[in-house]
């Protein structure tokens, strides 16, 4: 027993330490992605200047009217990128904890040891540890590497959204003199159709997730 637990602990160090990196090089994945959505920001910035300036000159449409339009339009934009850092603040404690968890059951593990070697320990508490450290291990790593895939998966999907924001508002800039303020207004309607298809979608798959996860508890059970 007491060499299996030492292999144990190992192991489970080992595995701490694998995940760890894992855990670590997938999170700071999204950092490209960060940068990527910073580029996007600026350019909106950029190209919100110059429709600005376009529907001036061309309808003497006014600042305060203009930038009402645009809070419109990216309206939905903005809440999600505020989901989106909330997630992330919340998938990083979540990474943090699950770690220090591991790190504490190994410490455990040791300490179970020591106290068998000592006779102040029994086999069936080291049992007990070792199977708290393999369920958790197993769920909640499951349940860790889940979110942090679907937090990546969110984040691609936003900025896929950010970009093509962008690219209607290139289009609208590239009719210059021909711009008029109906056209910016157009543009408001396309994406509000598409944010509440995009709710649609989202609706259906949380509907997908939970009859998933259904089947999975009545197969377990």
């Amino acid at each position: 027993m007491k060499d299996l637990v030492i292999d144990l602990v190992a192991c489970c160090e080992n595995r701490i330490s694998t995940v760890e990196e894992l855990i670590t090089g997938a999170y700071y994945a999204t950092v490209p992605l960060d940068a990527s959505l910073g580029e996007v920001a600026e350019e909106r910035s950029r190209l919100s200047s110059s429709l600005q300036d376009i529907l001036a000159r061309n309808c003497s449409f006014r600042k305060k009217d203009f930038n009402a339009l645009m809070e419109k339009i990216i309206f939905e934009a903005e809440a999600k990128k505020r989901q989106i850092e909330e997630e992330r603040r919340l998938i990083r404690a979540e990474l943090e904890g699950y770690l220090s968890q591991q790190k504490q059951l190994a410490i455990s593990l040791k300490q179970q040891l020591v106290e068998f070697n000592e006779g102040k320990a029994d086999t069936g508490s080291l049992e007990s540890t070792v199977e708290r450290f393999k369920s958790t291990y197993q769920q909640r790593g499951q349940a860790v590497f889940a979110l942090l895939r679907d937090f990546q998966l969110h984040l691609e999907s936003f900025q896929k959204d950010q970009q093509e924001i962008n690219q209607q508002l290139r289009r609208l800039v590239d009719r210059d003199e021909l711009l008029r303020i109906e056209d910016l207004r157009q543009l408001e309607v396309v994406m509000a159709g598409r944010e509440r298809k995009t709710d649609r979608q989202l609706r259906r798959q949380e509907v997908e997730r939970l009859l998933a996860q259904f089947r999975q508890q009545r197969q377990g059970g």
